[in-house]
């Protein structure tokens, strides 16, 4: 079932069109990854989905409803900002209190287990939190509300790396348990890599690729190729081929797409091995936008 589903979605600022007919969807009980440069359209995106924007066009479906002024969709879903997104002169009990309010399903046992692992002090106000413990309170009251859909925007910013394993495990027991499914951006691709189940590259208002992991990876082939001696000009007239390098009569090659044929057409010309590489999702980023 699909929990997130946009239609040729589009949102743009006056005359300047920031999203270009947007669409992918998200499975339910699935982590979704969105990656992309800085000033792509993740964040406006992002409050497309979440309600805040309305889109110019297409469609945006929430669990098969549409999200803009819709308060019960909006019920059901939980979303992280890309910066403190709370009222700077509550302290923390007092937004407890809030969401206790604002989402019959919160609970404050759950936020209490949450804390206490990351430990804040909940006399305090927002205001003297700082950017790492206000991203780690924006998740927890969140996760304690057991949203159907949690959206999270760059959540991972500021935190330390022990906090950041921590919400890690927080999101991934909440889907285990309760189905959850996550929709979150980051520009840390090795913490999609080791987290998400799929992944959107977006670039320029646009979606690159839609996949899983696996699938993002397969669009390109890294290849380790030892030769006898020194031979460039084999990877010069090879198709396919994005960029290669060398030590000696060693070379490492990316390639976009299949590397089978390009492996056989490598042995046939004297390559005395020829081994593919895995590709990290940070290589498959910076190869997509070269």
């Amino acid at each position: 079932m699909k929990v997130i589903e946009l239609k040729d979605v589009k949102k743009s600022y006056g005359k300047q069109e920031i999203l270009h007919g947007i669409n992918l969807d998200v499975e339910e009980g699935s982590i979704h990854g969105l990656v992309g440069r800085n000033g792509c359209g993740k964040t406006t995106l992002i409050k497309c989905i979440t309600g805040i924007y309305e889109q110019d066009q297409g469609q945006i479906l929430i669990c098969g409803e549409e999200v803009f002024e819709n308060p019960k969709v909006k019920a059901k879903v939980g979303y992280v900002a890309d910066s403190n997104q709370y009222f700077d002169g509550y302290h923390i009990d007092e937004m407890i209190e809030f969401y206790k309010q604002m989402y019959p399903t919160f609970e404050e046992k759950a936020f209490k287990d949450y804390n206490q692992s990351i430990g804040l002090d909940v006399s305090k106000r927002i205001r003297e939190l700082s950017k790492g413990q206000a991203m780690s309170l924006a998740a927890m009251l969140n996760l304690s509300i057991h949203p159907q859909v949690m959206i999270m925007d760059e959540p991972m910013s500021g935190l330390d790396v022990i906090v950041q394993k921590q919400i890690k495990d927080f999101i991934v027991n909440e889907v285990d348990m309760n189905g959850m499914s996550v929709f979150i951006s980051s520009h840390d691709l090795k913490d999609l890599e080791s987290f998400c189940d799929s992944a959107s590259m977006m670039k320029e208002g646009k979606i690159l690729y839609h996949g899983t992991m696996d699938q993002m990876k397969e669009r390109f082939t890294k290849l380790q190729v030892v030769f006898g001696e020194a031979r460039s000009e084999i990877f010069k007239e090879l198709p396919g081929v994005i960029t290669y390098s060398n030590l000696g009569s060693v070379y490492t090659v990316v390639l976009e797409g299949y590397g089978q044929p390009i492996s056989e057409a490598l042995k046939q010309a004297g390559a005395i091995v020829v081994e593919e590489i895995p590709l990290s999702l940070e290589e498959v980023f910076v190869y997509s936008n070269r």
